[in-house]
């Protein structure tokens, strides 16, 4: 039978447990030895219960007691429950006299007793301590030399317990400095500084900071030069300088790359059609910046990153009495470097348009001021010469190239080159020309049009003064502004000329053109199709209007007017599709045939005194490049537009037919067109 469990059994047990350590023989002291120690301590430490013993005591002293414990639970286990009651109650009637029911055990540090101590015998040869080491040694070993004397050594190893991981040798004194006058004379300068040539020049980091370079010259040649021409320094220096731009612009380019999307389920969205400046491209050139306008830009078709940007004159005003003193520029920028660009081409006449070859993405096509043009590989190094160039005795025109557009081969061209695509380039004289590349360094061209001056009244918008016979022969070719391939049949292009008319062609019929428009009272200068319809295009120009017409019809559908300025640029948003942004001269507008036809949605206006000349959308088309007169590009990206919608083209027709619900004539000529959205319903967009 065994120990029935009881309340206060624990109780009983400490009571038996202190018992026991009390008559242990070393807690018996005499009454001499306690005085002293009663005097030394405080009241506080006497009314605590402490015992002078080691744990190794405790520990045996409990294991003694859990043994005679046993033993005397063996004894009384055949007593009877009256008992077992009685002691129950004794040991709790013991347990409440107890002072301190719990041993505190109380551990002090005892004082370091040091058996053996050896200290180190060695020292650096090096150090003074180590020289003085050496001379006792050499002492000792003087005193020692003899028959007698001489005592015995024997060389041992010895390993010891913790490894060195740091040696003396690591550690090294300051350095200390101190000015010092010394005197020179002028020969021993002239001596030093013979062959060493310093430079300063300061480079226009960004706006008005400036960073003075000092470079030097060995032999009256400047090195910097000469390292700058090596192939492998520009490439880590464009590399490096590309890192460096992120530091700054690296939430800008976040933002035009489209990282951060608006959220769709946001509970504070506003549609204010926004504009926002990311960044400014300026040209390094102080030539650049101060006399030369922004003409053209074009996006890389395979890396929308890469953007070639061409400076010239954009006002004939500030051409001057001599055209051939005004330099150009062809800069080819990269998002990752706004700072400064990759490639930079100069040339002596200003530079009207640049256009990438979508075949080839690595192929420049320039238009320059002098009818010239040329085709460069931006892939190579700058100072490399053009990989080819127009001829005298295939394009004699000396008028400006206003625009370039590359064509995809026909069965007309040359054979043998399946890679090489022409491309159309026309000229303020009125000719169209066609290029090809072959295998020289001119380019093979001919001419494919050559527009007459207007005669006889148009189809198209009433002209309210009709055009008048030009008596001279020098003036009755028109000057063409704009050239425009269409979306869906890649053999027709359109032309738009500064009698405001818009020649249809087809590179199948040289010589002749398909149809002729006139869509503006003065010079038509922009003419861009709808994303969304190959039929659905507008036009812009002097007439400080900008007209949507639809293939097929004679009349414009809408006519856009707000300013009263000519309208420089308008082209149809990549991502909306009644959606459009236009140009005028320092205010970029932005309409929604949703809502208004009277007036645009938002009008911005960044730099007041000076006129924007031209924009270009990117590949995504949520970023603008708008370039001004005083030589930047402005990069802006739209904020706050409105969600597009998931049917685009039906979105856009319903638009149309609400702007033409007051004109039933026109909205019944439209409907009869029937669909006019791209076969299977796809987007297109043609090259800007």
């Amino acid at each position: 039978m065994s120990r029935p469990l009881n309340k206060d059994y624990r109780a009983a047990d400490f009571q038996q447990l202190s018992q026991l350590i009390r008559n242990h023989p070393l807690m018996k002291t005499t009454p001499a030895e306690q005085l002293p120690m009663q005097k030394l301590r405080s009241p506080e430490y006497r009314t605590k219960c402490v015992m002078r013993a080691s744990l190794d005591d405790i520990a045996q002293g409990i294991n003694l007691y859990k043994l005679q414990l046993g033993g005397d639970m063996d004894r009384d286990r055949d007593r009877d429950k009256a008992e077992t009651v009685s002691f129950a109650a004794a040991a709790r009637k013991s347990a409440k006299l107890a002072a301190t029911p719990f041993i505190k055990v109380l551990l002090r540090k005892t004082p370091l007793v040091v058996l053996f101590e050896r200290r180190s015998m060695t020292a650096e040869a090096d150090s003074e301590e180590g020289r003085q080491v050496l001379a006792d040694n050499e002492r000792y070993e003087q005193l020692l030399a003899g028959t007698d004397k001489s005592r015995r050594t024997v060389d041992s190893e010895t390993q010891t317990i913790s490894t060195l991981l740091k040696s003396r040798l690591v550690n090294t004194e300051r350095l200390r400095t101190d000015q010092v006058a010394s005197y020179v004379s002028n020969f021993e300068m002239f001596d030093t500084y013979k062959d060493l040539e310093a430079s300063t020049k300061s480079v226009q980091v960004q706006g008005a900071q400036k960073m003075e370079v000092t470079t030097y010259r060995v032999g009256g040649v400047d090195q910097f030069v000469e390292i700058n021409k090596l192939p492998s320094f520009r490439l880590a220096l464009m590399l490096t300088m590309r890192i460096l731009a992120s530091n700054v612009y690296e939430p800008e380019q976040r933002r035009f790359r489209n990282m951060t999307p608006p959220d769709p389920l946001a509970e504070d969205v506003k549609f204010k059609y926004r504009l926002r400046l990311l960044w400014r491209l300026s040209a390094p050139s102080p030539a650049a910046r101060a006399r030369q306008a922004v003409t053209g830009v074009s996006f890389c078709p395979s890396n929308g990153d890469i953007m070639a940007v061409s400076y010239g004159i954009y006002t004939y005003a500030k051409l001057g009495k001599q055209p051939g003193s005004s330099p150009g520029y062809v800069y080819v920028w990269n998002i990752k470097n706004p700072v400064n660009p990759e490639r930079c081409y100069n040339y002596p006449v200003p530079v009207v348009t640049v256009q990438f070859a979508p075949a080839a993405p690595q192929l420049l096509a320039i238009g320059l001021h002098n009818g010239d043009v040329q085709v460069r590989d931006i892939s190579q190094p700058e100072d490399q010469p053009p990989l080819a160039s127009s001829q005298r005795s295939s394009s004699p025109h000396f008028e400006p190239v206003t625009s370039i557009k590359w064509i995809q081969r026909t069965d007309g061209d040359v054979p043998g080159e399946p890679d090489m695509t022409p491309f159309l380039a026309a000229s303020q004289s009125g000719a169209i020309t066609k290029y090809q590349l072959i295998n020289s360094p001119h380019l093979l061209g001919f001419q494919h049009q050559y527009f007459q001056r207007a005669e006889a009244e148009l189809e198209g918008i009433p002209l309210q003064c009709p055009a008048q016979r030009v008596p001279l022969l020098a003036n009755r070719h028109v000057q063409c502004l704009e050239l425009v391939l269409d979306p869906l049949q890649t053999d027709f292009y359109y032309v738009l000329t500064d009698e405001g008319t818009m020649y249809k062609c087809s590179t199948n019929y040289p010589l002749q053109h398909l149809e002729q428009r006139q869509v503006h009272e003065t010079p038509a200068v922009c003419m861009d199709f709808s994303p969304w319809s190959p039929k659905l295009y507008l036009t812009c120009g002097s007439d400080w209007c900008i007209r949507i017409w639809l293939g097929g019809i004679l009349l414009p559908l809408i006519t856009l007017h707000h300013h009263l300025s000519p309208v420089h640029c308008a082209r149809w948003s990549r991502t909306h599709s009644t959606i459009l942004v236009s140009l005028s001269r320092n205010t970029i507008d932005i309409w929604d045939l949703r809502n208004s036809t009277l007036k645009p949605v938002s009008s911005t206006t960044i730099d007041a005194q000076i006129d924007y000349t031209t924009f270009c959308f990117t590949q995504c088309g949520r970023s603008l490049a708008v370039g001004n007169e005083a030589g930047n590009l402005l990069m802006l990206a739209f904020e706050d537009m409105p969600f597009p919608p998931h049917f685009q083209y039906r979105q856009l027709k319903r638009a149309l037919f609400k702007a033409l619900a007051l004109d039933p004539d026109l909205l019944q000529q439209v409907k009869s067109v029937g669909s006019f959205n791209y076969p299977g319903g796809d987007k297109h967009t043609a090259e800007q």
